[in-house]
């Protein structure tokens, strides 16, 4: 039996909002997990401080769940937890940030006319340069793409990069008491490696899972992911044996 089974586990979800991307993991969770999918609204903009109160008005239980939050919502699940808004059993993040990941390049994107650059399907050949290393077929991604862009106006993403681009949650990380994983992605082109730097130097009880795979990787590597998650889990669910948090 997964050590999963009859957990709650709380989806956070990356830059769309929409929870979509999650399709592909939650496929190879256990049947018995109680799960809950946070979803930020596309009809409006809102500023950080109202997306993490979104987050938290959406997830059904006030402590115990297992928190995953992917990208753009590790921030916002740092605050909720670190905060102590929501009482967390644990936290994962995957392919995150504590602050803006490429900052010259967030400036640099404001200034181009974003809408209408996202209006353009993804060729082929990026799709599969974004999902190298998974076994997910680049299909499935074009598909979750389309799925997205009929969701979300674009004008609200590039109000969601901006947001990004002021992200700063440093002064959270040494608030969370609680076990956190950190999923990293090997060949992720979007987040940095030294993202991860602000994490290990400052969470209290930290382990770093790094996957061969995308910046999507919970994505292109579901199974993957569930095992690290699962192998996680068990390990701070074992008793004490008197060693320190894992790096």
């Amino acid at each position: 039996m997964s050590v999963l089974s009859g957990k709650k586990l709380v989806f956070l979800p990356g830059l769309d909002g929409t929870g979509i991307s999650f399709e592909p993991f939650r496929e190879v969770l256990p049947p018995d997990v109680a799960t809950a999918v946070v979803r930020y609204p596309a009809d409006r903009p809102l500023s950080f401080e109202e997306t993490v109160r979104c987050a938290r008005e959406q997830i059904p239980w006030d402590e115990g769940s297992i928190v995953l939050a992917e990208s753009f919502s590790g921030p916002v699940a740092v605050a909720l937890v670190g905060s102590g808004m929501l009482g967390a059993q644990c936290l994962m993040l995957c392919s995150t940030f504590a602050r803006p990941p490429r900052p010259f390049a967030l400036k640099l994107l404001r200034a181009l006319p974003l809408a209408a650059i996202l209006r353009l399907t993804p060729p082929r050949f990026l799709l599969k340069l974004a999902v190298a290393g998974g076994n997910e077929p680049a299909e499935t991604f074009l598909s979750l793409w389309r799925r997205v862009m009929a969701a979300v106006p674009l004008e609200v993403l590039v109000h969601r990069l901006g947001i990004v681009a002021g992200m700063d949650v440093r002064s959270l990380l040494p608030l969370l008491s609680v076990p956190c994983l950190y999923i990293q992605a090997a060949s992720d082109r979007t987040v940095p490696a030294s993202s991860l730097f602000d994490f290990t130097e400052a969470v209290p009880d930290l382990r770093v899972k790094r996957i061969p795979g995308p910046h999507f990787i919970l994505q292109a590597q579901p199974r993957a992911s569930l095992a690290a998650i699962e192998a996680f889990l068990g390990l701070i669910e074992r008793p004490c044996s008197g060693h320190g948090p894992g790096r």
